[in-house]
């Protein structure tokens, strides 16, 4: 409401870009609207603010109070209810270049309201922005006109349904933001998140999702109104560029759903995919290659079940030598690039540059054999099986069958002499 209010006292007075005459009457405006907001929040020692312009700047940065002892560390707080004030319970994001602080009970919501349990917080945390970014990098964020905020329940019925939801909320475009837009590749892009959606890298807009931009009706999901979004399903935020002006815009988000999201606007530029796949680190950076000998060591030679909880039961078991194929999953041809997520524990790979084009389109980043979720900064290239792939480039693309030894040997399977002849030395046990 207070961010409402200001950018009103700003947009009265500024046309086409440019301060007029009365700019100094709407910054003393702002000031004092900023001075008694911040008074009236009680504050120890706030009542003692006077009413000038110094304010402005007094109130915008927060110091977390675990971090008042860091001369070098002023924490900032941004979270979903529009407070930039600490709480005893806070909770921060995990990126190191973000390090935003959250209140706990605003992005840790239970499972059941009604009993008011806050669940635990989880092992890593991501807030909005860090988790919209992984979501999708063929996007990156060049400005937020309006940040994450949360959905109200407007009606709650008696009969048990769904009750209504709705978000309504003003942001701003500069001339400057227009001129942007003209470009080719940048947008205006709304989204919208379930704040505890266990599929932590992903868009979801609620049930019967109702999206408005300045009375313009805008198509938010591709399913239907009443089918909810499955563990492997994905939804997409709209360009909303033509439905926006400068100045002020009005977006409405209404739906009918019991779960609480969070709605936002961003402008974006457009990656390529050769940008995409230049984040992935080179062979030498993602994994070494003595971590991943062992891996495929335990896997061919058995282990402990509980290290293999999560393998493929049909590759792991110990055996003299196993059968490998080199195919990928997704394209079905033998893999010119071996790539896999880094915590996974199964040592079947994809072929990277195939998987990168896929979620392009699916944006899923999910292992293709585990179904384990993860993002882009999660995938190395897998040097143990890329050397073997290295080996094979100059060799017919059905030849992509391997067996491996349970020490990290391994050799291009036959079937016939013909085949043995025409592999040359590949046939040949090949120390790892």
């Amino acid at each position: 409401d207070l961010v409402d209010r200001i950018m009103g006292i700003l947009s009265d007075d500024r046309v086409s870009g440019t301060w007029t005459k009365k700019s100094a009457v709407g910054k003393e405006k702002v000031a004092k609207l900023v001075d008694d907001t911040f008074r009236k929040m009680k504050v120890s020692g706030a009542a003692d603010l006077s009413s000038t312009s110094e304010v402005v700047s007094d109130c915008t940065n927060v110091k977390h109070k675990e971090e008042i002892g860091d001369s070098n560390s002023i924490e900032k707080i941004r979270c979903l209810c529009g407070s930039t004030l600490p709480t005893d319970s806070m909770i921060k994001c995990e990126d190191p270049k973000c390090n935003i602080w959250q209140h706990v009970t605003c992005v840790l919501i239970p499972e059941k309201p009604t009993e008011g349990v806050v669940p635990n917080p989880p092992d890593i945390f991501y807030c909005e922005i860090c988790r919209l970014i992984r979501a999708d990098p063929f996007l990156v964020n060049v400005a937020h006109p309006l940040y994450p905020v949360k959905s109200n329940a407007t009606n709650v019925p008696a009969d048990g349904s769904n009750p209504s939801l709705s978000v309504e909320k003003t942001f701003q475009l500069t001339r400057a933001d227009k001129d942007l837009l003209k470009k080719q590749d940048y947008d205006i892009q709304a989204w919208c998140m379930l704040i505890n959606d266990k599929v932590t890298f992903r868009m979801q807009w609620p049930q019967y999702a109702d999206l408005q931009v300045n009375g313009l009706p805008v198509r938010a999901i591709n399913r239907p109104g009443s089918q909810l979004l499955g563990a492997n399903g994905r939804d997409d935020g709209p360009i909303i560029t033509h439905c926006t002006r400068d100045g002020i815009n009005k977006i409405l988000l209404a739906g009918s759903d019991s779960r609480i999201f969070c709605l936002g606007v961003r402008i974006v530029e457009r990656r390529t995919l050769d940008q995409v796949f230049s984040m992935i680190p080179k062979e030498t950076e993602g994994e070494r290659f003595e971590d991943a000998l062992s891996r495929v060591r335990r896997c061919v030679g058995g282990g402990a079940a509980t290290e293999n909880a999560d393998s493929d039961s049909d590759i792991e078991v110990v055996s003299d030598c196993i059968p490998v194929s080199l195919r990928c999953p997704m394209s079905g041809l033998r893999m010119k690039l071996a790539g896999r997520f880094k915590d996974c524990v199964h040592m079947a790979c994809f072929d990277l540059e195939v998987f990168v084009e896929m979620n392009q389109r699916s944006k899923k980043w999910q292992c293709p054999t585990c179904l384990r979720n993860y993002s882009l900064e999660k995938i190395i290239v897998d040097p143990y099986y890329n050397r073997i792939t290295s080996k094979m480039r100059n060799f017919a693309e059905d030849v992509t069958d391997v067996e491996v030894k349970p020490d990290g040997s391994w050799r291009v399977k036959a079937d016939n002499d013909v085949d043995r002849k025409s592999l040359g030395e590949l046939v040949l046990w090949h120390s790892p």
